[in-house]
């Protein structure tokens, strides 16, 4: 698996004749969170919302000291805009955060908004996961922990439950380097785009 950007960034190079650049494990410098949870979807199509967080609780179970404001809700998820001098994810923590109320824990999604619908899509924790050789998807989720929610009728190809982890960027970073992963990419919750 290549991340998009690896790619473009070493085309470019090639292109103004400046040979190939060398990426390091740690070369990877994000700018803003969610970046490669984004960009694996397609960030033509995504727009990061750092100032908004997806829960499954309504706002009378919410702390009000949060200042939640309610922005679209689908399925089981609430989407609420959060105050924006108080940013949930840092750029180097795309994973849920957790608050506690009322002695709850609460776990808060990121939010990407879907330019095509306008609607918020729900950044899981579920990925397709998918191996060079079917014989290696056991392998790979246990080196992992992942939990497997679900087959796909390739064999070489799943749906995985990654959490908990500290950052979706991260993860995806480490499986890029993996030798026996071909591709991870998100899915996220969010509605159906309807045809008019």
């Amino acid at each position: 698996m290549r991340l998009t950007n690896k790619n473009s960034i070493a085309g470019f190079a090639l292109s103004l004749g400046l040979g190939l650049m060398s990426f390091t494990q740690n070369s990877w410098a994000w700018t803003e969170p969610c970046q490669l949870v984004r960009q694996m979807a397609d960030s033509r199509i995504y727009q990061l919302q750092t100032d908004r967080v997806a829960v499954m609780q309504p706002e009378e179970k919410l702390d009000p000291e949060w200042r939640l404001q309610l922005v679209e809700r689908h399925g089981a998820w609430y989407i609420y805009q959060t105050p924006t001098l108080a940013p949930w994810f840092a750029k180097d923590s795309c994973a849920p955060v957790e608050r506690i109320f009322k002695e709850r824990h609460i776990e808060f999604m990121p939010v990407l908004l879907n330019r095509q619908t306008g609607h918020n899509a729900v950044v899981t924790g579920a990925f397709v996961l998918k191996t060079y050789r079917a014989a290696d998807i056991d392998k790979v989720i246990e080196r992992y922990g992942f939990k497997l929610l679900t087959s796909l009728p390739r064999s070489n190809a799943v749906i995985v439950d990654v959490k908990p982890t500290a950052s979706y960027d991260a993860l995806i970073e480490t499986l890029d380097r993996d030798k026996d992963v071909d591709l991870v990419a998100p899915l996220f919750s969010e509605p159906r785009y309807k045809l008019r």
